[in-house]
């Protein structure tokens, strides 16, 4: 959490109190009490996902042609794909919820991913990983 605290204050009083202004917290104070009011309402993965969204490496990364498509699959396609593999949800390969994507598309631990690739030679593939909690 000390990186988050760290990045935070490198961001201008203003978008720090757009950032609150999102997510209807009280948006006026010095800039310490602000960075702290959104330390101790929001969860990690959701000041990661603003800081993103603020370095503008979101929407850089999502569009690269090498990163495939990321989308979280809802509880009754998972049922069905875990019915046709035969398989264990733990089974599945793993993406960490601190991986750029995961933090971006907003998954949290125990959601399933669906990527699907573009390749010139194999066409559209369709790969899944399980979202785990990252040891950092």
């Amino acid at each position: 959490m000390k990186d988050i605290v760290r990045l935070l204050d490198n961001i201008s009083y203003k978008e720090l109190a757009r950032i609150c202004g999102e997510e209807e917290l009280p948006k006026s104070g010095k800039k310490i009490v602000i960075i702290k009011r959104l330390v101790e309402h929001l969860p990690e993965e959701k000041l990661r996902s603003h800081l993103i969204e603020f370095m503008g490496i979101g929407k850089k990364i999502a569009e690269h042609n090498y990163v495939p498509k990321h989308r979280i699959m809802n509880e009754k396609e998972i049922q069905e794909l875990i019915l046709k593999l035969g398989i264990k949800r733990w089974q599945l390969p793993k993406i960490f919820d601190k991986d750029p994507m995961s933090m971006l598309i907003g998954a949290k631990p125990g959601d399933i991913i669906e990527l699907t690739r573009n390749s010139q030679t194999a066409g559209e593939s369709i790969y899944y990983r399980l979202v785990i909690r990252s040891g950092v």
